[in-house]
């Protein structure tokens, strides 16, 4: 059994002890008006997994210096890595942080996908030769200047870093467990997570929901509210991306210390409203009318969650938005 199996595993487990498997299980605690309990257990334990992880870290960051958050897309590295830094920094680990985002290259030389447009899943897509140039000047004391990402226009601004004695540098970004990104430093240096929706739900009729499939309705919602893309364009880019993860990501996940499971029992009840106001008036004929349907059938066989109760601090916000996470 490989280190996603096993992850499932313990999570199928875990849910199992809570009387959960299925749809018409969330079904019943919602209309038994206990959804405030079903919204806790979930947090709860992202909570405890974050806070395990932030002391594994603290037990042995004086050589671990460089943490990697790597995953596929829409699995919610971005606000784990908030929430982690903030778990060290609880625990009294300052953290500077560092997303691979910001060393995409310029368009003019991003490589192409078999389609002929930039392929931005690709490692070549980032200059790791800076990063880990930068990544090293960090580890041994010198200042670096690192890149911030300006939207395709070049060249980037930057911003000076210097590693305090006592700061861990956290990356993320989909090639985080890519060993060309940090080839100067001894892995012993190293810790990593990868991170992603494991689902453990199942349909009534026994069919299992798809990890992919909850990434997908994730990055639906998050593209057309906060991205203003059209679902047929972030459809369209799918293919891409999963080829991507295929190639770039799910090599390199058993080379990971821990895998972080960002899924939550309650979130497709959420999504429900969501989904239903982007795929609302999608003809026929509309060339992914199938694909819809099988999202909207998911999505509509939980009962309806409001998405008021979602805690401003959980990982579902960075796909509905309202996260308190980005304020000071």
């Amino acid at each position: 059994m490989d280190r996603i199996e096993t992850s499932l595993a313990e999570y199928k487990g875990w849910i199992k002890k809570l009387g959960i498997s299925t749809v018409s299980d969330v079904n019943r605690i919602i209309r038994d008006g206990r959804v405030s309990w079903l919204v806790n257990v979930s947090e709860i334990w992202h909570e405890q997994n974050i806070s395990e992880i932030a002391k594994a870290i603290q037990s042995n960051c004086a050589q671990k210096r460089l943490i990697f958050i790597s995953g596929p897309s829409s699995s919610g590295k971005t606000t784990f890595a908030t929430r982690l830094q903030l778990h060290l920094r609880v625990l009294g680990i300052s953290a500077v942080s560092i997303s691979l985002d910001d060393y995409y290259i310029n368009n003019e030389a991003m490589p192409k996908n078999r389609d002929g447009k930039p392929d931005f899943e690709a490692l070549e897509a980032i200059d790791y030769m800076r990063f880990n140039e930068n990544v090293r000047d960090l580890v041994s004391g010198k200042e670096a200047v690192l890149p911030v990402y300006n939207f395709g226009k070049h060249p980037n601004s930057e911003r000076k870093v210097r590693l305090k004695d006592d700061e861990v540098i956290i990356v993320e970004g989909i090639h985080g467990l890519n060993e060309k990104l940090a080839a100067n430093i001894p892995n012993e240096n190293k810790y990593k997570i990868y991170c992603s929706a494991l689902t453990a739900l199942s349909m009534d009729d026994g069919t299992r929901i798809k990890s992919r499939t909850n990434r997908l309705i994730r990055r639906l919602i998050r593209d057309y509210y906060f991205r203003n893309s059209s679902y047929s364009f972030t459809l369209s880019l799918w293919p891409h991306v999963e080829e991507g993860a295929v190639k770039n990501i799910y090599p390199y996940t058993d080379t990971a210390d821990i895998i972080f499971n960002s899924s939550l029992l309650y979130e497709p009840a959420v999504y429900r409203q969501y989904l239903g106001k982007i795929f609302k008036d999608v003809p026929k004929d509309d060339e992914n009318y199938e694909i819809i349907c099988g999202l909207l059938n998911i999505v509509n066989s939980f009962e309806h969650i409001e998405s008021e109760i979602v805690p401003r601090t959980s990982l579902m916000r960075e796909f509905i938005g309202g996260s308190s996470l980005n304020e000071d």
